[in-house]
């Protein structure tokens, strides 16, 4: 049996995904509806819902309970007061969730110094995600919760700092992200805690923040032209199987250096009779940097809605390159509605651990590491 999450992280994301599946399960008070920042599409309303819900599962997939918190819910109209309490110990209502409202949560990590043996050096963050993120025109909002980075006492130019470490927008013109601002010369020349500032993050309006690297489209990419797929000469690494209900999950995971090595990971899956019989024989996602330092990436939903996209999620949130992640579902006759999400990326997200890819890039090596991270 699934282990129940009843965090109130994990119980808000159950609330998201209730709403995304059915948007009338939710009566939504008319000062809302009135707001500048409410979105009238329904559909665009429950994308977004859906998107974010994947975003905090991605983020719960890393870091422990105890370095995740949801720290406050704040509906669509009404003013936040006043920056989060870094002694905060309650957590926010899922409950009080309606469509629109801004989200806090709170994120325990550490980085290591680049270029030396030095210790890694603590540091905890609010990140609070506007009305209707990702589809919002904001960026997501960074308080730094420390009041000490890494013996330095935090003031406005470090903490200046610390958020071009962690974001910078891609169109250039920086309106309303948090970079923006007059003192760029004076922050951003001189380097912070080893030069992490070099890991900032892209954002565009309606995408997930988490995604980074330069994704190109692997059909344009030419792949192999060969009917029968090259076999595959890595490992490939397998989970136990996951029974609920009826249904079972399975997982896969292995190391791929070129895309035109998927091909060959799939057919030795569908090669096994009994998965190629699977209501869903490969939910899949994977990433791959070739040569010229262009990252390439691509998903299969196989039948199941968004599941291969959670899974390029969860990749890129976890910073792996030249991975792919399979998983197989046998429909076993009782319907798990959401639950059956819930399952399938918990085998894949076994199956990463089983092969030893959680926490290393495709140079076995990690740009960041996490403090509650979840490592094999």
């Amino acid at each position: 049996m699934e282990d129940i999450d009843d965090s109130p992280l994990g119980t808000l994301i159950e609330r998201l995904e209730s709403y995304a599946a059915d948007p009338s399960s939710l009566s939504i008070p008319g000062p809302s509806t009135r707001h500048p920042d409410w979105i009238q599409d329904e559909a665009q309303r429950t994308e977004a819902t859906s998107q974010l819900a994947e975003e905090l599962m991605a983020l719960q997939s890393i870091y422990t309970d105890e370095a995740l918190h949801l720290l406050k819910i704040t509906p669509l109209g009404v003013e936040s007061k006043g920056p989060t309490s870094p002694s905060q110990d309650g957590a926010a209502d899922p409950a009080s969730w309606l469509p629109g409202s801004k989200l806090t949560v709170s994120i325990s990590t550490e980085f290591e110094p680049t270029g030396s043996g030095e210790d890694p050096i603590p540091i905890r963050l609010a990140a609070t995600l506007p009305s209707f993120y990702p589809h919002s025109s904001r960026p997501p909002q960074l308080q730094l919760l420390s009041r000490y980075v890494g013996g330095f006492s935090v003031d406005s130019r470090l903490f200046g700092e610390i958020l071009r470490a962690f974001y910078h927008q891609t169109d250039g013109d920086g309106d309303g992200g948090v970079n923006a601002g007059d003192d760029e010369d004076a922050i951003g020349t001189s380097p912070w805690v080893g030069g992490s500032m070099e890991n900032g993050v892209h954002w565009r309006k309606g995408e997930v923040i988490l995604f980074e690297e330069r994704i190109t489209n692997y059909d344009a990419f030419n792949p192999s032209t060969s009917e029968q797929p090259s076999k595959f000469k890595g490992v490939l690494h397998q989970t136990p199987s996951i029974i609920e209900r009826k249904s079972e999950f399975i997982g896969y995971a292995a190391r791929i250096s070129s895309p035109d090595e998927v091909d060959g990971v799939l057919s030795l899956i569908l090669s096994d009779k009994r998965v190629a019989r699977a209501t869903h024989p490969i939910i899949n996602a994977w990433v791959c940097k070739t040569f010229d330092g262009v990252v390439h990436r691509d998903c299969d939903d196989d039948g199941e809605t968004a599941a291969g996209g959670r899974f390029a999620h969860l990749l890129g949130i976890l910073d792996l390159e030249n991975v792919i992640v399979v998983v197989t579902r046998w429909y076993g006759g009782i319907h798990l509605g959401p639950d059956r999400f819930k399952l399938i990326n918990r085998a894949a997200r076994e199956a990463l651990d089983l092969g030893g890819f959680v926490g290393k890039n495709g140079d076995d090596t990690s740009r960041s590491k996490g403090m509650g991270k979840r490592n094999t």
